[in-house]
């Protein structure tokens, strides 16, 4: 089907369900009869919606808290303090529908860990316990810096826990508070998260509910994805219901793909969707999906054309191929038909890396393919770090010339001249150290931190400059080849400040030029 039909399809489709909807519930019947005639495939979507509609009450559309809430919240804590085999409960992290997580100490191992009470439900039905079994089996498989790893499936007190790694910081939805991130960050960001789940289909596990919820940043800066594969632990089976079964409470709406929500078999494809979800969200603050209730978000998502992003705040070149090449990625992720998305998070984590999209009528602005071939993000950091240590130790080396000069001077203006060029060299060689660790060991903070050094950077650099200018001047008379070179390299530590250190900065961190 093409996508033209297959947006009139699903036109038909949400047509057809705002009529429903307004039919008293013991009349629908006869009216999709009547509506969709021999058409059953689009009387069992239109029915689709429906059921996700009327589970409203308890599922869609729940109320942020009701008195059943209070209560299950009363009982989570409960546990607080108890212990629940070799584990003590130490405190309530979340809770939702997939169950209550407990930050928890594996008294055996003397390690935190992150507890999750599966819902009572999964104790009843033996197949599900044996598809838990299998399923977090192959989660606690994946080895991937940025997964955190499944320990245990523990079985106490004839409730089913699943134990995993505990990951402090903060989650992307924390970070989402203080509004959209910078392109460039996004970009960094997604592509760890594109590959963690890129290294968990390649062991045939599917996530099926990637959100900013589910990603935490540590306080080192990394990016590590949780709750990985346990979603797919409540599939109806071999045929997934979506929305309409067993597995209703299986994911976050403004999150899955259309061919979640019609319960159709999801596979990586699906994550690849959320992917797209999750990187437009973070580059906007807003999901580009989400309606005012989630039914409308639904029919949103199997309908309407995502939004593209707005246009880049900076004109600068780089900064336009780093929007550019985002807008491209996310635009592929969130196709309709999973044939027209990436086939894999890894292809996804390849496209943010290169910048190259592919596989659609997209042609790519001419800068940002200038800007990839020229210098692309990691060369370009890479100078970056390079200069920042080069300039280091050169202005350090450059004290023992700087001293050589002053000392010529028998009056006080040798030695404090000698003293402010020390002071800058020393300020300006820690600055940039600093920064260099920054962008090594907390990316996430590398925007902030450049732009609290930028002036102390400059200032220090032109202090040092006029510091080498004065003593070379002292020495032409007495020792005129050192003095020619403190001249010299008064007019080169202004030229690699002024003009070498800005470039370089701009195209390794295209957001903040």
């Amino acid at each position: 089907m093409t996508d033209g039909a297959d947006r009139a399809r699903w036109a038909s489709v949400a047509a057809l369900f705002h009529r429903a909807v307004d039919e008293p519930r013991d009349r629908r019947d006869a009216f999709l009869d009547q509506a969709c005639g021999d058409d059953a495939v689009l009387r069992a979507e239109v029915q689709s919606l429906l059921d996700a509609h009327d589970r409203a009450g308890t599922f869609l559309d729940a109320p942020p808290a009701t008195a059943r809430d209070l209560v299950a919240d009363d009982a989570a804590r409960a546990l607080v303090g108890r212990d629940l085999g070799h584990y003590h409960v130490r405190d309530v992290l979340g809770r939702g529908g997939m169950g209550v997580v407990y930050l928890a100490d594996d008294t055996r191992l003397g390690r935190p860990v992150a507890l999750k009470a599966l819902p009572s439900d999964a104790d009843d039905d033996e197949a599900r316990r044996e598809r838990l079994r299998r399923e977090a089996r192959a989660a606690a498989a994946l080895s991937h810096p940025g997964i955190a790893t499944v320990y245990a499936l523990e079985q106490i007190a004839g409730r089913l826990y699943i134990a995993s790694e505990y990951v402090p910081g903060r989650t992307l939805r924390e970070e989402l508070a203080g509004g959209p991130l910078p392109i460039v960050r996004v970009r960094q960001t997604m592509l760890e998260v594109a590959r963690a789940v890129a290294a968990a289909h390649a062991r045939g596990i599917v996530h099926r509910d990637l959100k900013p919820e589910n990603v935490v940043r540590t306080p080192a800066g990394a990016i590590k994805i949780l709750d990985f594969g346990l979603a797919r632990l409540w599939a109806a089976g071999e045929g997934e219901r979506g929305l309409t079964g067993d597995g209703a409470v299986l994911g976050t709406p403004e999150y899955m793909a259309p061919e979640q929500v019609r319960g159709a078999p999801a596979d990586a494809r699906a994550d690849v969707f959320a992917l797209g979800v999750l990187a437009y969200e973070l580059a906007t603050g807003a999901t580009p999906f989400g309606r005012v209730s989630r039914v409308a978000t639904i029919a949103s998502i199997l309908e309407a054309e995502p939004p593209g992003l707005p246009a880049p705040e900076s004109d600068a070149p780089a900064g336009r191929a780093a929007h550019a090449a985002l807008a491209a990625t996310i635009a592929r992720c969130l196709r309709k038909a999973p044939g027209d998305r990436f086939a894999t998070a890894a292809e996804v984590a390849a496209a943010l890396d290169t910048g190259d999209a592919g596989g659609g009528d997209h042609q790519p602005d001419v800068a940002a393919t200038n800007a990839r071939r020229d210098a692309p993000p990691g060369a370009a950091q890479w100078w970056w770090k390079f200069h920042q240590i080069a300039a280091s130790i050169g202005h350090v080396l450059l004290v023992w010339p700087l001293w050589s000069a002053t000392a010529l001077r028998t009056d006080g203006a040798g030695p404090a001249t000698f003293v402010v060029g020390l002071v800058a060299a020393v300020a300006g060689s820690l600055l940039r150290w600093h920064l260099w660790f920054v962008v090594r060991w907390y990316p996430g903070e590398g925007p902030t931190q450049r732009r609290l050094a930028r002036w102390w950077l400059a200032a220090a650099d032109v202090t040092l400059a006029a510091a080498a200018g004065i003593a070379g001047a002292f020495a032409l008379g007495p020792d005129t080849l050192l003095g020619v070179f403190l001249v010299a390299c008064a007019i080169g530590v202004l030229v690699a400040s002024r003009m070498v250190e800005p470039a370089t900065t701009r195209a390794a961190f295209p957001d903040t030029s």
